[in-house]
């Protein structure tokens, strides 16, 4: 007898009789393909695989959907996989939810084969069969590099989920599946894993608008540019738009080797003000507003370089902006030797002084670029907490920012869609993904607005208020502007030692890292009134409430033990009102 199963959705019971229906979903969920998972926790499981022997061990499934796309969020029990190589995974879709057609999997009948490791696929369709390409599907997946967990899109009205416009998709079936011998498939059993798409409306994203949140807010724009693009006549005016809609303080460039003539091109483009270039690294540069102090290659290969900018008069100390071009897809090991060998760099310059220029303690740094991360996550970790894989050349590891923890790894999504690659190339088999990051010093540096701008996800009305044609950023390059503001806050003052709030309230803990307790202080300059302090853990889960009350004007410490919980990164959040201050802590155990 098969064995029965309670599921609740919203509300509502539902008996599922395994093994032909695990899960029936009551509503949408708006997901951002973005290579982070805080956004699938309010979907129900549709189905848990238990760990068994599989050297790639299927976990959790999710399925929702918005009006666009259909969303899938699979993960292992152990172990880190890429989805866009070194993988014989297969994502079988029965789009009819009909056994009868398509190709025959265990149990259903799948419109589509889809081969991870191969990037393509096959549409089974009226007795025939045809190849697919990621293009054909839409296909989104996040995140770019290895992982335990990943999230895809595949859009509801391509002709693989509509059989050629014969249907709208409304009700299916997956599976995933290892190719043979001694692989994991989810479900186990025979039947797929059901979904149903409702007539719910799916809430579209909140357009992010170009403007910077406070007027004086210092905006930073990293962009590569194909090529030497903004010298091609033809995409010239393309780049013209883009970077006038932005209106940036910093332009940080990779792929422009010919620095000879950028400076007068920018000039042109911004005659109000005067603008500086630094030298020319391999295919790297900084514009900038703000006069440049120093500029110096960083690495042998001349893949980093950084300037030094002086914005004294704006945030109290210079900026360090760092600019890195990796190398390229299947050189995993080169990208590792660059970003060991910049760690090591970044360790002496900052702990022992010994560094291409003088380099004031606590300077503000920001690093950013195309970093073409499409392999190991182990390389954004050395960059992001300094662990550096090669230490027998290249020294211990080295929490890189001037607090003695990690940098931020900053997310961003495109100003009107829940899409967070940076890179697209329609005619490649490889589907769009997050390659150029933005690095930063939490310690030193407050983030403002920050956003990827993709004009072909824009309506008219949009590009028309900013100057923009509709295929701009798709013929510029075949990457995307990222754009990162540092806010200036009107409520944040200037000091000697740098930024501090003036009128609210300051908040830090010691020791950080720490293990397993640490104190946090909280110095008040004027009583508020209902303040909390929480915290929450790195995917924004609340883990403990440490306070909750009025704090009078004065200093206040409070004591968090991190005994019961696993060691990572933590952020204790002090709320009061609109004000709102958080900060980041590491429990090492």
């Amino acid at each position: 007898m098969p064995k029965l199963t309670k599921l609740k959705f919203w509300g509502l019971i539902r008996i599922a009789v395994s093994p032909f229906l695990f899960s029936i979903l009551m509503a949408g969920h708006p997901i951002t393909i973005d290579g982070q998972f805080h956004d699938w926790e309010n979907v129900e499981i549709a189905y848990a695989d238990e760990a068994g022997p599989w050297d790639a061990d299927f976990a959790d499934v999710k399925i929702t959907y918005d009006q666009e796309f259909l969303f899938i969020y699979f993960s292992f029990h152990y172990g880190e996989f890429l989805m866009q190589d070194w993988n014989a995974f297969h994502l079988y879709i029965d789009a009819d939810n009909d056994s009868s057609t398509g190709l025959d999997y265990n149990g259903i009948g799948a419109e589509l084969d889809w081969t991870f490791g191969q990037r393509q696929g096959i549409f089974y369709f009226n007795g025939g069969n045809s190849d697919v390409w990621q293009n054909d599907l839409t296909l989104r997946i996040g995140p770019t590099i290895t992982s335990q967990e990943f999230e895809i899109a595949i859009a509801r009205n391509s002709d693989i989920m509509t059989l050629n416009g014969a249907q709208v998709l409304v009700e299916g079936r997956i599976a995933i599946a290892e190719a043979p011998p001694n692989s994991d498939s989810a479900p186990n059993e025979p039947g797929g894993i059901y979904f149903s798409i409702g007539e719910d409306a799916v809430p579209l994203p909140e357009p992010i608008s170009l403007e910077r949140r406070y007027e004086d807010d210092i905006r930073i724009v990293t962009y590569n540019t194909l090529w030497n693009g903004i010298l091609e006549p033809d995409r010239q005016p393309k780049f013209q738009r883009i970077l006038q809609a932005l209106d940036p303080d910093v332009i940080v460039l990779q792929e422009h080797t010919d620095w000879n003539e950028i400076d007068d091109i920018v000039q042109s483009w911004f005659p109000q003000e005067t603008w500086y270039a630094s030298w020319t690294y391999s295919d790297l540069v900084v514009l900038s507003r703000f006069p440049i102090l120093y500029d110096a290659n960083l690495i042998g290969s001349e893949r980093t370089m950084c300037a030094l900018l002086d914005t004294e008069d704006e945030l109290g100390k210079n900026l360090l902006v760092i600019n890195s071009h990796l190398s390229c897809c299947a050189n995993n090991d080169g990208r590792q030797q660059q970003v060991d060998e910049f760690a090591s760099v970044w360790r002496e310059w900052v702990s022992n002084d010994n560094g291409p220029f003088d380099l004031a303690n606590e300077t503000p740094f920001v690093h950013v670029g195309d970093f073409n991360f499409v392999g190991y996550r182990q390389q954004v970790e050395t960059l992001r907490i300094g662990d550096i894989e090669n230490q027998n050349e290249y020294g211990d590891d080295f929490l890189p920012d001037w607090d003695s923890t990690e940098i931020v790894d900053l997310f961003s999504r495109h100003t009107h869609k829940r899409m967070g690659y940076t890179w697209r190339s329609d005619g490649s088999s490889f589907n769009p993904g997050k390659l150029d990051y933005v690095f930063y010093s939490d310690a030193t540096i407050d983030s403002g607005k920050h956003f990827i701008v993709n004009t072909l996800a824009m309506d008219d009305e949009y590009l028309a208020n900013y100057g923009l044609e509709w295929d701009d950023t798709q013929e510029a390059s075949d990457h995307l502007p990222r754009v990162f503001d540092i806010s200036l806050d009107p409520n944040v003052g200037i000091k000697e030692d740098g930024i501090v709030l003036k009128e609210f309230a300051t908040l830090n803990n010691y020791p950080n890292p720490f293990n397993p307790t640490t104190t946090i202080t909280v110095n008040i300059v004027e009583t508020l009134h209902a303040t909390s302090l929480r915290i929450y853990n790195l995917n924004g889960r609340l883990v403990n409430v440490v306070f909750q009350g009025e704090l009078e004007t004065g200093t206040h410490e409070f004591q968090w033990d991190g005994t019961n919980y696993s060691s990572g990164v933590y952020f204790i959040k002090m709320q009061s009102g609109d004000f709102i201050k958080t900060r980041k802590m590491i429990l090492l155990k």
